[in-house]
């Protein structure tokens, strides 16, 4: 009677976070189709106190290419779809690569955006590190850099009106077309004052931030539950 309490109890308190999981990842996919503009310049949903239509330029003259490189000394960072730029040996101890040809890579710094080669989800990876990345990837940041949060633009590429825009030039992205850059840089993006774009990354941040501390528990609950199997019976 104790052991299948026990054992049920954290089987509810599994399928309780499992829950919460589905329905934060569920909000958060709401507020990335309804808090970002389309066509229109302006958004579904936005903060109280603004009302006005949103900027719209073309990408050139908001971003910029990067080519900086000759910092072998620097960690190597690998290009992912859901968590950006990563450090390579964390990511994948197991990929190689030519540690002679680490003066060629490019250097990517925090908040800088580097473009995928191929993509499935618009392709463009955020990066929380100072490191470098393969040559074949282009690297891009803001020309006026205080005048952009880059968290905000980290959302801004994964939603569907920016993918959806991105066919425009880059048709089939879904299926993993390459991307070019200067063919981006055409596009007319339409975006928020820095003040909106605050706001919207620092909801959207926190509720990544809620949604992986609710991943980590269930991890752990998960954890426990085959420790548990495997230490209560003979």
């Amino acid at each position: 009677n104790k052991i299948g309490k026990l054992l049920t109890n954290l089987d509810c308190m599994i399928t309780l976070e499992q829950e919460k999981i589905e329905k934060l990842e569920l909000l958060k996919k709401y507020l990335l189709q309804h808090m970002f503009a389309d066509e229109s310049g302006y958004p579904n949903l936005r903060f109280r106190g603004y009302t006005g239509p949103w900027f719209k330029n073309k990408g050139k003259n908001i971003f910029k290419k990067i080519t900086e490189k000759k910092q072998a000394h620097l960690p190597v960072l690998s290009a992912t779809q859901d968590k950006g730029m990563v450090l390579r040996d964390e990511f994948n101890e197991r990929l190689q690569y030519d540690r002679k040809n680490l003066s060629n890579y490019k250097v990517v710094r925090p908040g800088q955006f580097v473009v995928h080669l191929r993509s499935f989800q618009g392709g463009f990876a955020h990066s929380n590190y100072l490191g470098i990345t393969s040559p074949a990837y282009t690297i891009f940041d803001f020309i006026n850099t205080n005048e952009h949060n880059d968290i905000y633009w980290k959302f801004y590429f994964a939603n569907d009106h920016f993918i959806l825009l991105l066919e425009k030039v880059t048709y089939g992205i879904r299926d993993g077309r390459t991307i070019n850059f200067s063919d981006f840089c055409t596009l007319n993006i339409n975006f928020p004052s820095l003040s909106e774009q605050n706001k919207i990354a620092k909801l959207l941040f926190s509720l990544d931030s809620l949604i992986n501390l609710r991943i980590t528990k269930l991890e752990n609950l998960t954890s426990l539950k085959q420790k548990l199997l495997s230490s209560l019976f003979i």
